[in-house]
């Protein structure tokens, strides 16, 4: 039987945190890429949620989460949504992170070994500083709105750049209506992310990881780097030509992030819930 997605709102000193759930059981907390929000594992919440709790929150500021009143580091977002932890009463959680939520997902899991029993990172943002200055010059276009309609063009084109001009349509509408939440602040956490010290954060993750990533994934070559890096990590390359694994395979995504807590012993390796 299928798991149903429900959704609600976490009270915190920062504000709202909107976030989608389905299934019962041990915690399981996916944080999204940027600039869009939780709806992207909206696909993969019925199936992961067979066996554990299954929680997609909206980062602050993207979705229909409260945003911080000015730009924040990784370590800001960090902060929020560990007060989001708190709120639910998720005291102990295994953590998936994609892309930018990746790096705030590596800093939660630095930041609360005691509470964070295993990770994963869909997509490492590992950039050196040279490259990361150059993607805060290059790849944050100023999003302006245009009388004719010129910038929902930009916006649609924009993701079949990034994401393959074959995505699904439906994949496609996602990325653009959730980016239209977030309009000029949309580059905040991408900010944040190009600024965070990802080479200093790997070697501090106390907990077992796994560096999980489609051949297609535009992070797909930094994924060797960020295992070398972190202490009790492993990668693993699934042979797809496209990234945001869990929206377009939700039944291979949920196997893997099985087969990977019952590695670490976070989910029974019989395969009960």
């Amino acid at each position: 039987m299928e798991a149903q997605i429900r959704s609600g709102y976490a009270d915190t000193p920062f504000g709202q945190v909107h976030y989608r759930e389905a299934g019962t059981g041990p915690p399981v907390v996916l944080l999204h890429e940027s600039p869009i929000s939780g709806r992207i594992y909206d696909a993969a919440l019925p199936a992961v949620g067979r066996r554990v709790r299954a929680i997609a929150p909206d980062t602050p500021g993207y979705g229909a989460s409260d945003p911080p009143p000015e730009l924040v580091p990784i370590t800001g977002y960090a902060e929020r949504l560990t007060l989001f932890l708190d709120s639910l009463g998720l005291e102990r959680i295994a953590l998936v992170g994609s892309h930018t939520g990746g790096s705030i997902a590596i800093q939660i899991a630095v930041d609360l070994p005691e509470r964070v029993h295993s990770l994963v990172v869909l997509g490492c943002p590992l950039y050196d500083k040279e490259e990361a200055q150059n993607k805060l010059r290059t790849y944050l276009e100023p999003f302006t709105l245009s009388q004719d309609g010129a910038h929902l063009k930009w916006l649609w084109s924009r993701y079949q750049r990034i994401w393959g001009d074959d995505s699904p349509v439906e994949l496609l509408h996602l990325a653009a209506t959730e980016f239209l939440r977030t309009a000029d602040r949309y580059d905040w956490a991408y900010q944040a992310a190009f600024q965070f010290d990802m080479v200093g954060a790997l070697p501090r993750i106390a907990c077992p990881t796994l560096f999980l990533v489609t051949e297609g994934d535009l992070l797909r070559n930094r994924n060797e780097k960020a295992v070398a890096l972190t202490p009790h990590a492993e990668g693993r390359i699934i042979d797809l030509p496209y990234g945001q694994y869990p929206a377009r395979d939700p039944e291979g995504f949920a196997g893997e992030l099985f087969a990977f807590l019952e590695r670490t012993g976070y989910l029974d390796a019989t395969g009960a819930p």
